[in-house]
């Protein structure tokens, strides 16, 4: 079990968080370049100083500012998988894997009994003579998986280990990586950019922005209550905030979003998820945030007729085939006056073909009001 509380300084950029991780499952940290994930594993080995804050690892204390302690880099029991790997080029694959036994100085025939064991941990026994030159970078990445887990480490640092490989190779390691990390069974922190990635590895997710954790949870935490349009567009929702103005009924809202004093608001209807609650209840006249699946998005040249109760009126500004999820469809995305950030809708090839539908040009974009959530925050 990992606890941390961080806190430091580099140069503009302010890092303070708190960070938790679960023993023997891999939390996630995921967010954009500069949003501080490495950071917070560089904070984590000692290879940055905390101005501030607290390390502890299965109940032992690496850093701790107020008793001032800072156990060494060298001396802390954590693995470390830099995301260019770092091999020694002139060195053997057996003596990359040996090198921090050896700086250890263990016996020879533990160094070549763990090594060994590292080795056909992650599928490269037969690879202990050749250089890093001479092999894949697929093979590479797990050559250094096995320089960090020969040390039978307490905690393992896993720093975008993907980024560095190709699309093929990429999609061959990661299931590999996934089931060489559930056999090892250790606590582990791997930071990444790739939302896939983090649902593909992350026990527990932790989004960062700008040095701070906006939000965490399960996989399911992130999609069914996404705390904003960054967290919504990783897991392909729209994210509205707006204000309430009435009820319909119990579980039926109306939301003003955008100024309607200057003729540019809207007014939409959305569901409540939790009639029962009363906490997570918006009140009137509070913001509460509302989510919308693409898929549940219907395009129209024309204002359409029909039980659809909401309707936005914006220009379509890309139109780009879905990367992931169903084939044949696109991701439509409009810019609407009365909303802060872009409104995306998902439709079939054969629609945006029927439909003419490219930059430019306006649409009307209607949702059921089942199809939208609202909750409170």
């Amino acid at each position: 079990m990992l606890t941390a509380t961080l806190n430091t300084h580099l140069g503009a950029f302010h890092l303070t968080t708190e960070l938790a991780a679960e023993s023997g499952k891999t939390t996630v940290l995921l967010g954009e370049s500069g949003s501080g994930k490495s950071t917070i594993l560089r904070l984590l080995a000692g290879l940055l100083d905390l101005e501030d804050g607290r390390i502890v690892v299965d109940g032992i204390t690496y850093a701790d500012s107020e008793k001032r302690l800072l156990v060494p880099a060298q001396e802390r029991p954590f693995g470390y998988v830099f995301q260019d790997y770092v091999l020694f080029p002139h060195l053997s694959i057996f003596e990359n894997v040996a090198f921090g036994l050896r700086a250890q100085r263990i016996a020879r025939p533990i160094v070549r009994a763990r090594v060994e064991q590292a080795l056909e941990q992650v599928q490269l026994a037969g690879l202990a003579s050749r250089r890093p030159g001479q092999i894949s970078g697929g093979q590479q990445q797990r050559v250094a998986l096995a320089r960090a887990l020969v040390l039978q480490p307490r905690l393992l640092l896993l720093d975008e280990p993907l980024s560095a490989l190709d699309i093929q190779t990429k999609r061959e390691t990661r299931q590999e990586l996934r089931r060489i990390l559930a056999q090892a069974g250790i606590t582990t922190v791997l930071v990444t950019h790739d939302y896939l990635d983090a649902l593909l590895f992350g026990h527990h997710i932790v989004v960062l922005d700008h040095g701070q954790v906006i939000q965490h949870g399960s996989q399911q935490d992130l999609m069914e209550r996404p705390h904003s349009s960054y967290v919504a567009e990783l897991v392909g929702l729209n994210f509205l905030r707006g204000r309430v103005v009435r009820y319909e009924t119990d579980a039926l809202c109306a939301l003003a979003f955008g100024d309607g004093q200057s003729g540019q608001g809207v007014e939409l209807e959305a569901t409540l998820e939790d009639t029962q609650s009363t906490t997570g209840k918006p009140q009137m006249g509070e913001e509460a945030s509302v989510v919308v699946d693409p898929r549940s998005v219907t395009l129209h040249h024309n204002p359409p007729d029909g039980s659809a109760r909401n309707l936005l009126r914006g220009e379509i500004v890309q139109v780009i085939p879905v990367v992931s999820g169903a084939q044949g469809h696109m991701r439509v995305t409009l810019r609407v006056d009365a909303l802060p950030h872009l409104f995306t809708a998902e439709v079939t090839s054969a629609s945006v073909t029927h439909m003419g539908l490219q930059e430019g040009i306006l649409i009307y974009a209607t949702f059921k009001a089942v199809e939208a959530r609202i909750y409170a925050g």
